[in-house]
This record gives structure tokens, C-alpha cells and sequence, in this order.
């Protein structure tokens, strides 16, 4: 009988440890695998700080826990990339802040970023981004980005909607201001380039377009088709994202990803197709197909090639592809009798579980990529 107490008393106390556990965390507090609203604004928030990269899709991944621990450990707080409601009363604050302020900065200066460099002269004191200099970048939304766009219209970098969204066409004009200014040009606006924006607006200097070779990669992307010439991305401004956190969820079944193959350089554009472990894709036209085929030395192979990959959002990542047509295809015309596989970074237990062959080759060869390109290990 007292066996049979102690064993009920024992079950007891760790039904209460566990509740206590799952009430530790406040219903407010955001983590890994949270998604919604709520999320998105949390993200929003750390990207117009620039904390985080990309574009505010509602699913806390990875890379969004990484931004938060970053601003934790800026603002001395507990870095444990949980964003309870302590770290989102700061974040938001700080968040609202920057926004007020550039709007406000905005509206004085909009006549500057947009005619003649006497009505922008006071853009050397800091009054185009109100002396907030935090980088600014693709996916980004909001005045800031409105204010870059309409400087970097004024000097004649860009001339694309001012929209006050970060797309590929106003990372472009970053390039080519960067370009012309002999700064690092890979598309982010920190805190060199906006400044230097500044005293471009502020003097009325006027780039020339031959800065850069941008626009070839802006025009191939808008028409839809591709050719050799494109340029690829600097491999500074190239980001590794995950498949399952962060590029699955940020695409749709229709839309189009251009490649970037470095080893020839050349370009080619896919349609995506479907998204299961991988993305299948199909080539959008004849002309894709043959580029493609070419870049592949004249075969349909098996063969992985590292490529670099622009998602629908503009943002540059890594993956690995062939050209074997197989299966079901959609377009008729584009001289590809099937679909083909994009691979994104999956983590290498998974992948050694559910495609232990030709799925641990791709992620052999993504993992060797980025090695190349940054110097690091992937350790997942």
C-alpha cells in the first residue's frame, strides 16, 4: 500500500513539474516554430532594425532566432532568442522610434531625393535617413526604404516605383551607387552607402549607368527569360537559407527562380513547379532549356551543379540542380520534355533518413559550396 502512495505521489509531482514547465513561458512569448501576425510583426520589427535579412513571412525559423539573440545581446538582455514580452516592449520601442524618425525626415527631404541638389543640401547632415544609419536591406518595407529609393533616384541609380519596398530592382540601384562610389558593392545599404548617399544627394552628383552591369540582371529578371550575359550576384550579398525554414515556405508553385551558374557564367530561369523535399522546377522557355543544357556542356546529366539561386523575394541563396527532364512537366513549348530538382540546405540527419542517396550528394555539394564561399562549416 505504501509502495502504491509513493508511486501516485511520484506521478503527482511530475504532472505539476510539467505544468509548471509548459506555464513557464508567457502566452505573449514568441520562439522557434511560433507562426502568425504576430511573428510577422516581430520580424518586421527586427528587419527595419536591421537585425534580420529577407522579408517578414510570419514563420519563426532560424535565422529569425539568430536576429533575436543578436538584439538581446545588443540591448543586454538575456539571450536565449526568446522573444518575450520584456525583449518585444524594447524591440518595438526602438523599432517605432526609427520609423518616426525617418518619417519625419522623410517628408523634409523628399523634395531633395527627388530634383535638384539645392534643395537637397541638407542631406550632408544627416537628414535623408535621420542620422539613423542601421543597413537596409532586400525585403525590407516602410519610409526608410522610400527615403533610399528617392535618393538613389536623385543621383540617377534608379528609376523604379517608389514603392518603399526593398525589391531586387532598388538593390540593384544600391549595387550601382556602391559601384560608383568604389564601396563594397553588395547591395546592402548600411551605414558607408547611406552616407555617401547623403553628400551625393546633398551635391547633386550624378552617377553613370556604366557604373554597373546590373541592369542586365534587372531586365532578364523582369521579362521572364534569361540569357548568358546576366550578371550573378557578389558572393557577399549571397545568404545561406534553409529549404524547410526558410525558402519552402516563402514560394509558390508557379512562380520563378533564376540561376546563377558561377563556373560559366551564365543564367537561367526555372518555373516552379512543386515543393516537396526539393523544389521541381521546368525551364520557362526554349531559350532557358538550351542556356541550361549548354552551362550543363551539351547533356542531359544527373551530375550536380553548385549554383547560385535569386528566390521570387530577390534574395540570393545557394542550392545545387541538374538538367535529367523526368516526370510531369507543364510547359510544352520549352523544348523539356519533364521537370528537373533545385536542392536548398536540409539538415544531414533528415536527408540521410528520408533520401539517402542522391539527396546526401546534394547536400554534400551545397555544404562544400558555402564552405568555399565563406570559409565556414555547416553543422547541421
Amino acid at each position: 500500500m505504501r509502495k502504491h502512495s509513493f508511486f501516485v505521489l511520484g506521478i503527482v509531482l511530475v504532472m505539476l513539474v510539467s505544468m509548471s514547465a509548459a506555464s513557464a513561458l508567457d502566452k505573449s512569448t514568441l520562439y522557434n516554430g511560433c507562426k502568425g501576425e504576430e511573428v510577422k510583426k516581430l520580424q518586421q520589427a527586427l528587419i527595419d532594425l536591421g537585425y534580420l535579412g529577407g522579408y517578414a513571412d510570419g514563420v519563426f525559423g532560424r535565422n529569425t532566432e539568430n536576429a533575436v539573440r543578436k538584439f538581446q545581446s545588443k540591448n543586454h538582455l538575456n539571450s536565449d532568442g526568446l522573444a518575450g514580452k520584456k525583449t518585444q516592449e524594447i524591440l518595438f520601442a526602438k523599432a517605432s522610434s526609427s520609423s518616426s524618425s525617418s518619417s519625419a525626415k522623410s517628408a523634409s527631404s523628399s523634395s531633395s531625393a527627388s530634383s535638384s541638389a539645392s534643395s537637397a543640401s541638407s542631406g550632408v547632415n544627416g537628414s535623408l535617413f535621420g542620422g539613423n544609419y542601421a543597413t537596409i536591406r532586400i525585403g525590407a518595407k516602410g519610409a526608410r526604404v522610400t527615403s533610399l529609393q528617392k535618393a538613389l533616384s536623385a543621383v540617377g541609380a534608379y528609376s523604379g516605383s517608389i514603392d518603399g519596398k526593398f525589391g531586387s530592382g532598388t538593390q540593384e540601384a544600391v549595387k550601382l551607387f556602391q559601384k560608383s562610389e568604389k564601396l563594397t558593392s553588395d547591395g546592402l545599404a548600411g551605414k558607408k552607402t547611406l552616407q555617401a548617399l547623403e553628400k551625393a544627394v546633398s551635391s547633386g552628383k550624378k552617377i553613370k549607368a556604366s557604373a554597373s552591369s546590373g541592369s542586365a540582371s534587372s531586365s532578364s529578371s523582369s521579362s521572364g527569360s534569361s540569357s548568358s550575359t546576366v550578371s550573378g550576384p557578389d558572393s557577399s550579398s549571397v545568404r545561406l537559407l534553409h529549404w524547410y525554414n526558410d525558402v519552402k515556405p516563402s514560394i509558390s508553385n508557379g512562380q520563378h527562380l533564376q540561376i546563377y551558374d558561377p563556373s560559366t557564367k551564365s543564367s537561367w530561369t526555372l518555373k516552379i513547379l512543386s515543393r516537396g523535399r526539393h523544389c521541381d522546377a521546368e525551364p520557362l522557355t526554349r531559350e532557358d532549356t538550351d542556356t541550361m543544357v549548354k552551362a550543363f556542356g551539351g547533356v542531359y546529366t544527373w551530375d550536380v551543379k553548385k549554383v547560385y539561386v535569386r528566390l521570387p523575394n530577390g534574395t540570393w541563396t545557394i542550392g545545387t540542380t541538374h538538367d535529367h527532364p523526368h516526370d510531369a512537366n507543364t510547359i510544352k513549348d520549352n523544348g523539356f520534355d519533364g521537370h528537373l530538382c533545385v536542392h536548398f540546405l536540409r539538415n544531414m540527419a533528415e536527408t540521410e533518413e528520408l533520401d539517402p542517396n542522391y539527396g546526401v550528394t546534394n547536400q554534400k555539394a551545397i555544404r562544400s559550396f558555402w564552405k568555399s564561399l565563406s570559409g565556414e562549416d555547416i553543422d547541421i
